[in-house]
């Protein structure tokens, strides 16, 4: 007896007329009843099994149940409602219990470990170590998709080669007999301990008619089920509906809709290749990449003008890429969304904590340590340790600030000195050490690291209560959940396939084992739902928005499969590349004749920045409407301005989401300026507000090698070091080099240890080269008679005044060098450049003549100070990566021109007394890359700001 299958138009949202179809056939007349009783009728579903195609539709064919039958004041008693994934195990009785999934990768495991390596060399060339175990579980988690898929198809290893003989161009006999080979012990193992492979069990059932089914299954757009649930089905086909959602109206128009579906209500793949779909271009666009994608969702949106609700509108993500993309855009226009997919796992705190954990008790890293201290749950608990073990709350900064400036790459015993702080890091290393003690222990089994991981979790987690109302604490809870499933998971799992490892590498296992899962979003009313594009065609809302409409993001390819190649796929008559592109289609069917408004948006590039082509499912249409589309879906793209989000989606919004924070009057007026600040006021007042008058610093310790201020910091450190030496006199090239190269490596050694990062001590090894030139051009540089003064002279508040209007401001600096020439009386006024460039001071100071830096320039009055009587001639000591350019460079301004720069100086200094801090300078300047997310370069809100400047003002 064949499946019932029951046709619906297509041009209706389908869980809608499901839910209705259900309570109109199973409803029953309520009987007598009294007068106070509300039901006139019974909708007892309770002997019905519904099948629907994913979670998503579950949870929403419930809440349509509930409301139609209130609306028809039916007493509803619900059916069971199911997904497709445990379908199989509702139409048999399993005698053993199945493996999980890792126990099923860990058997795959043994398996291949005890062949011999070179009856495995035709399944794979390079073998792990033995003691690699994630490098062996992906080998056996590579055998054990490829079971899965083979076995949905109704075939093992075996059977597959025999079918795959027949073909002419089959030419890896060797390969897929070793590969029976093994699954043939892998199942033998599994046997053994008393367990089922899940798959192999299906077709135990199909091949001995266990399949039978006492309640009602029907099944609700089910389209694409494998051949082994068809068997299955089969087996109870008298007691199976399928509610099928068609194309009615092209079958009515001459095409039979048995073209379209088999008998078990499934798409017959050939009929869709040459199915057209009724969607005009003006529902196609072509964005740049992914925030231009997202911006289009917005002006989508825009473009309703507020007839629909939220609840009404659904936004396609086929790439979950995307998502964060567009969750911000609609978050910045006003708009709630919700990603019914929820957050990745892998983005919670206690996922990386523990990820963090593991790196750092294998590798010792520096870096690591300070990525455990500055974790928000490890930060807290260190703090609320505080009473008992001593430590500041200011650890952070303390980290950044030890790695700033020594650049450790390992955590030792000998760290550098770094004055009276390194006691307290070392206690912080020492608790960070006893929280980490269980899981530094030697190699153990599984079952052993799972308590470990849930132990560490406990400690750092639970020196307060989680609240799961507090949308942080209830990702917080549910992702421990996860980890504590997973715990058991591991504590499951036979002795004789659990594998003696050491803890870092056991706890990546629980991380990838996890790493797939997701933390559900929380619910929120009025959002506008982002949903996957398998659960996509399932939602009723009548506006849908899909992004990611490209290749590779809806209908895969599979053609670069290591065993299945397409055309292997196609002869096997597994899933192939035409039957993802006739689901595609398909569900790109439904969704363009049940909506009310659909808008489709392809990219240009990817999140990675690679080039991306538009989804083959855009061309489904008749030839004229395809040459056309052809050429505007891969025409070269428009110059486009960015869009003010803040104004698009609330029409009448008064403020952007993010504006750039307005400076603030000072406490106090300025009454001193270093002569180094005038360059950076000059460049941009307001970015010189932030660094100069807020003190705003970044830190960072991701840094594996010395960035340009810290090379020039190690340089001049071993020069000031050599002026201290017997040889600061001399002109003898060779003995300057001696006595450079002896401060350079104890600098080096103090400051970055023996064990540096291989980065820094191939600086130091160029920083000695650049030393050695210059030894050379002090060496001739003293035979001009130039003998050195004073070096690192610091010029401290009230030593040095800078008259304006009449009223000086008080400057201050530090001089590198101060030489004095011996034969003809000259002082020269010198600062060491070190840049990869050799810059003349004019090139720097100067640009087309007008002045950007005054800092050589305000030298002049920070020399007064110090009375140095002659004429003051002012340059640089150029120590570039070219060495062949090191030389001394005088900058030979004119009087005028100095008087131009004190000019400009007076400038700054009444700007400055005058408060004026605004606006940012656009495009922002080179050197203040720390604050461009505070003043959004680069971003929409720019622009959203600009026109906030005239039309708030206005209001």
């Amino acid at each position: 007896m064949p499946i019932e299958r029951r046709f619906f138009d297509w041009s209706k949202p389908a869980l809608p007329q499901a839910a209705q179809w259900l309570i109109d056939t199973f409803s029953t007349d309520a009987g007598p009843k009294s007068s106070n009783e509300a039901a006139s009728r019974v909708a007892d579903l309770s002997g019905l099994v519904v099948c629907v195609p994913g979670a998503q539709a579950r949870r929403r064919l419930i809440e349509l149940l509930v409301e139609y039958a209130a609306a028809q004041k039916s007493l509803l008693t619900p059916p069971r409602i199911i997904t497709p994934g445990p379908l199989p195990e509702l139409l048999y009785h399993p005698k053993r219990p199945f493996a999980t999934v890792l126990a099923q990768q860990l058997a795959w495991v043994r398996v291949l470990k005890e062949t011999k390596p070179d009856r495995l060399s035709p399944l794979v060339r390079n073998w792990p170590r033995h003691d690699d175990l994630p490098g062996w579980l992906a080998l056996g988690k590579m055998l054990a998709d490829l079971h899965h898929e083979l076995a949905a198809d109704r075939f093992n290893f075996d059977s597959a080669l025999t079918e795959m003989k027949r073909f002419q161009t089959f030419n890896e006999p060797e390969r897929w007999v070793l590969l029976g080979d093994l699954q043939r012990r892998y199942l033998t193992l599994l046997d053994s301990l008393m367990t089922w492979d899940k798959q192999t069990a299906r077709l135990f059932a199909i091949e001995h008619h266990e399949c039978q089914l006492t309640a009602t299954l029907i099944l609700v757009g089910l389209v694409d089920l494998n051949r082994t649930q068809r068997k299955m089905l089969d087996q109870v086909a008298d007691r199976v509906t399928a509610l099928v959602f068609a194309p009615v109206r092209e079958a009515r128009s001459g095409r039979d809709i048995e073209e379209f579906f088999d008998e078990h209500g499934c798409l017959r793949c050939e009929a869709w290749q040459d199915f057209t779909l009724p969607i005009s271009d003006d529902q196609i666009e072509v964005a740049a990449g992914p925030t231009q994608q997202a911006d289009a969702v917005v002006l989508q949106l825009a473009k309703l003008n507020g007839k629909y609700d939220a609840d009404d509108i659904v936004v396609g993500v086929p790439d979950a890429r995307l998502a964060p993309f567009i969750e911000q855009r609609l978050a910045e226009a006003g708009a709630a969304a919700r990603y019914a997919a929820g957050a990745p796992l892998t983005r919670t705190s206690p996922y990386q904590l523990l990820s963090l954990a593991a790196d750092y008790v294998e590798f010792r890293r520096f870096r690591d340590l300070a990525a455990l201290v500055r974790h928000p749950a490890v930060s807290r608990w260190l703090i609320n340790a505080n009473s008992r073990l001593g430590i500041q709350t200011d650890c952070l900064s303390l980290f950044d600030r030890f790695h700033a400036a020594h650049l450790p790459a390992f955590v030792t015993d000998q760290w550098p000195e770094t004055g009276g702080r390194l006691d307290e890091m070392r206690r912080i290393q020492g608790v960070i050490a006893a929280l980490l003690t269980d899981l530094a222990k030697p190699p153990q089994p599984l079952e052993h690291w799972a308590q470990s991981a849930i132990d560490l979790l406990a400690t750092v987690y639970g020196d307060r209560p989680l609240d799961e109302r507090v949308e942080h604490d209830r990702k917080i809870l549910l992702a421990c959940q996860s980890f504590r499933d997973a715990a058991v998971e591991f504590a499951e799992i036979d002795g004789k396939l659990s594998p003696e490892v050491a803890g870092p590498a056991a706890v990546r296992l629980m991380l990838r084992q996890l790493e797939s899962e997701a933390v559900p979003a929380a619910s929120e009313k009025a959002a506008i739902e982002l949903v996957g594009w398998l659960d996509l065609p399932w939602n009723d809302a009548p506006v849908a928005i899909v992004t990611g409409m490209n290749e590779g993001r809806v209908s895969p390819a599979l053609g670069g499969d290591l065993f299945l190649p397409n055309a292997v796929r196609r002869e096997l008559q597994l899933t192939d590349n035409n039957q993802y592109f006739a689901r595609d289609l398909y569900a790109l069917g439904l969704l363009a004749a049940s909506k009310e408004h659909l808008h489709l948006i392809a990219g240009r590039r990817s999140v990675e920045k690679e080039p991306l082509a538009p989804s083959r499912l855009l061309f489904a249409c008749d030839d004229p409407q395809l040459a056309r589309r052809t050429n505007r879906l891969f025409a070269a793209p428009a110059d486009s301005k960015p869009m003010d989000l803040w104004q698009s989606v609330r029409p009448g919004r008064a403020a952007t989401v993010l504006p750039v924070p307005l400076p603030q009057p000072l406490p106090a007026p300025v009454i001193s300026l270093r002569v180094t600040e005038f360059k950076d006021y000059l460049a941009c007042p307001y970015r010189y507000y932030l660094r100069h008058r807020l003190g705003l610093v970044a830190m960072v310790d991701s840094a594996a090698e010395l960035d340009g201020g810290a090379f020039g910091s190690l340089l001049h450190e071993a020069l000031h070091d050599f002026y201290e030496s017997p040889a600061v006199d001399s002109d003898n090239p060779a003995e300057i080099k001696v006595e450079l190269s002896e401060a350079l490596g104890k600098l080096a050694a103090n400051t970055y240890g023996t064990r540096a990062h291989p980065a820094v001590q191939v600086q130091v090894a160029l920083a000695r080269e650049r030393l050695v030139v210059f030894a050379e051009r002090q060496a001739k540089w003293r035979q001009e008679g130039w003998k050195i003064h004073a070096v690192e002279k610091n010029i401290v508040d009230g030593e040095a005044a800078f008259d304006v209007d009449g009223s000086p401001i008080s400057l201050r600096g530090r001089i590198d060098r101060i030489d004095f020439n011996e034969r003809t009386g000259h002082w020269a006024v010198l600062d060491y450049k070190s840049s990869e460039a050799p810059k003349s001071p004019d090139v720097v100071h100067r640009r087309k003549g007008t002045w950007i830096d005054l800092q050589l320039p305000l030298y002049r009055y920070l020399a007064k100070a110090l009375k140095l009587e002659g004429p003051v001639d002012l340059g640089y000591i150029l120590l570039p990566k070219d060495v062949g350019h090191c030389r001394f460079e005088m900058a030979g301004w004119t009087p005028e021109e100095l008087a131009q720069a004190d000019a400009a100086a007076v400038a700054v200094v009444r700007a400055i007394r005058e408060g004026r801090y605004h606006p940012p300078t656009a495009p922002p300047p080179d050197f203040f890359g720390e604050f461009s997310a505070i003043c959004q370069d680069g971003g929409f809100s720019a622009t959203a700001l600009g026109a906030l400047d005239t039309d708030e003002a206005a209001s």
